[in-house]
């Protein structure tokens, strides 16, 4: 028996009329190629026409090389398959739209395109859409330092909390501008002094100006102002916030501090407006005190609060 299934599966394996395996498709008709790209009829044939990919007569139909095809389809965006493959892989490889360069900067596309068309960076057009090159976006970044990605941009935050810009030394030593240019200038205190570039504008390092105001008697730090309290402050949004209003108003305890929180504070923390956090106070979602003359926010149930409306918000 064993003899006979041998004999019988050696005829098979020599027969002409064995079942070969199908050869990979190297070509596909249109009406194949508009279905795969749920296109209508003409629209089917004026791609065929543009010369995007090969075609070519076979048999008297046009054929399209797969290969040719699937090439195109990598490097363009505008077409999408029916099956949800995503277009355009090779194409986002090697290049970004100027929506992802704005997404990239947290900026408007609208700057994007001012860059572009200042020339600040290489443009090409892909089915009508300019497109930028990655090797060419890398260049123009690294070569400025005004627009910054969110990594960097977090980076830069830590730097900003580490160093003040020179309108703050004035505020700071309660002078002016030009005075605080004539020190930086002034050989016998310029070597205190370090500096960081932040989004092109130059920065004092907090660490060399406490050098400076420990290595000389004749400038001082103004009483009026709250550095010691600004330097203490861990929330790096708030303390730059507390900072900005501190160089616009000058006046000590203008701002909160490490346990309570202005109405400002609270409206900037929460991104509403201020008769909202009046509202909130009045129903008595957090504390609210009077230290002096001033009405301030208990911070801690401030924090509290908010982080359990968020939690809530994040459920619903």
């Amino acid at each position: 028996m064993d003899d006979v299934e041998e004999i019988i599966s050696k005829i098979s394996e020599d027969s002409p009329y064995k079942r070969r395996p199908a050869q990979k498709r190297t070509w596909m008709t249109v009406p194949e190629m508009g279905k795969l790209l749920g296109l209508k009829k003409t629209d089917r044939y004026w791609l065929v026409h543009k010369n995007v990919f090969e075609s070519k007569e076979i048999a008297g139909k046009i054929r399209i090389n797969i290969a040719s095809f699937e090439k195109w389809y990598a490097n363009q965006i505008k077409y999408h398959k029916v099956t949800g493959e995503e277009p355009g892989k090779e194409l986002k490889c090697w290049s970004y739209s100027v929506k992802e360069v704005a997404d990239l900067l947290g900026v408007d596309d609208y700057l994007v395109y001012e860059l572009l068309k200042k020339n600040q960076m290489e443009a090409v057009i892909v089915d009508y859409w300019k497109r930028i090159p990655k090797e060419s976006f890398q260049n123009w970044y690294k070569n400025q330092s005004r627009y910054r990605t969110k990594e960097d941009r977090e980076k830069d935050a830590l730097l900003e909390d580490a160093t003040i810009t020179m309108p703050e030394m004035a505020q700071l030593l309660g002078t002016t501008r030009s005075a605080v240019y004539t020190i930086l200038d002034n050989p016998k205190y310029s070597h205190f002094f370090e500096f960081i570039v932040i989004a092109e504008k130059k920065r004092i390092t907090k660490e060399s100006f406490q050098k400076f105001l420990e290595g000389q008697d004749r400038y001082k730090l103004d009483p009026s102002n709250d550095y010691e309290e600004l330097a203490q402050e861990q929330n790096i949004v708030l303390a730059n916030f507390r900072r900005k209003k501190l160089s616009q108003t000058g006046i000590r305890g203008s701002n909160g501090n490490i346990k309570y929180l202005t109405f400002d504070e609270a409206s900037y923390l929460a991104k509403v407006s201020r008769s909202m956090i009046n509202k909130w106070a009045d129903k008595g979602k957090f504390t609210v005190i009077k230290v002096g003359s001033r009405v301030r926010i208990r911070r801690d149930e401030f924090e509290d609060w908010m982080e359990q409306r968020d939690l809530e918000r994040s459920m619903q």
